[in-house]
């Protein structure tokens, strides 16, 4: 736990209902598991719905008639929210805002049959005949395992859901005259104790495994030095905007070169070099904003992706303001050091394009831009373009 601690201390964490700090993809999973399962949802509503039905109709309770009706409401709720939202909370992509509204919502419907189904429990416990306890005892134990394997990962439902829904028959057993009775709600009370602990530590066991490998998966699509993404995100990336793109929207791929790396790392040592890249990739963050992408690719190579164009002078104006912003001094072991940067960029039609092909020519017009020294040079041999060229 203290490596894990380590690992993800100064990464992005949010205080969720349950008031613990967790990273912000760790907790959307965890929210996410509340609507993984959906069948032991839906036996539990049909278990209570019948075994409410048999007990009720051997009483005249009135109080009891009215839980098992309210039951019956906050059941057919929290199945209204577990199916309406669970596409929802499930796609990809979902925002922590949203998740956290969908936790709300599905916490409250979840409590509030809880608070029902206690109710009922409990009222029945002492109303009915003791003959029907064996159903009634056997209910509310189902509905315990089924919160601790549908939504034990989520504290603040799990533990007041199931706390709620027993404690009324164990005070109902206790008030009860008889050894058997205080057994049962000694049991009960043992069984209860055991399963919320067993769910916290399920819990912190479950969260501490997903940030681990939320974290690792990071790392292998992050650079080491700069902390930009990397070649495979690249890859991932480009292929998702191609996906989602319409005939009409271009996108451009801009292969940036940084100059005088070699002699800052002959003069001042490689610590010095590392530096340098570290302060460019903090100015490319500055200027590759919204959609656009930038990757690390190796040494003083670096790749920006540029999708949902409707104009080819957005490329070009994102290249000279790349080259401008980088074309400046930097202060580095002790120095000013002026470098300076060369960007060749290739454009396509977004949808169904090549990204090996848009390198490909983005590196032809890198290689021409520092030929003829100008600083940016644009790449046209695709089917959005007209002739191989620079400008």
């Amino acid at each position: 736990m203290k490596l894990l601690r380590a690992l993800i201390r100064g990464r992005r964490r949010v205080i969720r209902p349950g008031r613990e700090r967790l990273p912000e993809g760790t907790y959307i999973e965890l929210v996410q598991s509340l609507f993984g399962y959906t069948f032991p949802a839906m036996i539990m509503t049909l278990c209570f719905a019948g075994t409410g039905a048999y007990l009720t109709a051997r009483t005249d309770d009135a109080l009891m008639l009215l839980f098992y009706g309210l039951g019956l409401i906050a059941s057919a709720i929290r199945l209204f929210v577990l199916f309406g939202m669970r596409r929802r909370v499930m796609a990809p992509g979902i925002g922590i805002h949203v998740a956290r509204a969908i936790e709300r919502s599905f916490g409250f419907a979840y409590v509030g049959f809880a608070a029902a189904f206690g109710a009922f429990a409990g009222r029945a416990y002492v109303v009915i005949d003791p003959d029907l306890h064996v159903p009634l005892v056997a209910l509310v134990y189902g509905y315990g395992a089924g919160v601790a394997a549908t939504v034990a990962l989520r504290l603040w439902v799990s533990v007041p859901a199931v706390v709620i829904a027993t404690t009324p028959m164990i005070f109902a057993a206790l008030l009860m005259p008889g050894e058997a009775h205080w057994g049962a709600a000694l049991l009960t009370t043992l069984f209860l104790v055991g399963g919320v602990m067993s769910m916290i530590q399920r819990y912190h066991e479950t969260a501490a495994q997903i940030s681990m490998r939320r974290l690792m998966e990071t790392l292998a699509r992050q650079d080491d030095l700069t902390g930009l993404p990397n070649r495979l995100v690249l890859r991932e990336r480009f292929e998702r905007l191609i996906a989602r793109a319409d005939e009409s929207e271009l996108i451009a791929v801009h292969c940036l070169d940084i100059n005088q790396l070699e002699p800052v790392n002959e003069m001042y040592g490689h610590m010095a070099g590392d530096a340098l890249l570290k302060a460019v990739s903090q100015r490319l963050r500055r200027v590759v904003k919204g959609d656009n992408l930038v990757i690390h690719l190796n040494g003083d190579d670096f790749v920006v992706i540029q999708p949902g164009m409707t104009d080819a002078a957005e490329a070009e104006g994102l290249a000279h303001q790349i080259v401008a912003t980088l074309d400046k001094s930097y202060a580095v072991a002790g120095e000013d050091i002026i470098i300076t940067a060369n960007i060749g960029y290739a454009i396509d039609l977004q949808h169904g394009a090549d990204l090996e092909r848009l390198l490909h020519g983005a590196e032809r017009a890198l290689a021409g831009s520092k030929r003829a020294a100008t600083g940016v040079a644009a790449y046209d041999g695709t089917r959005w373009g007209r002739e191989p060229g620079a400008g």
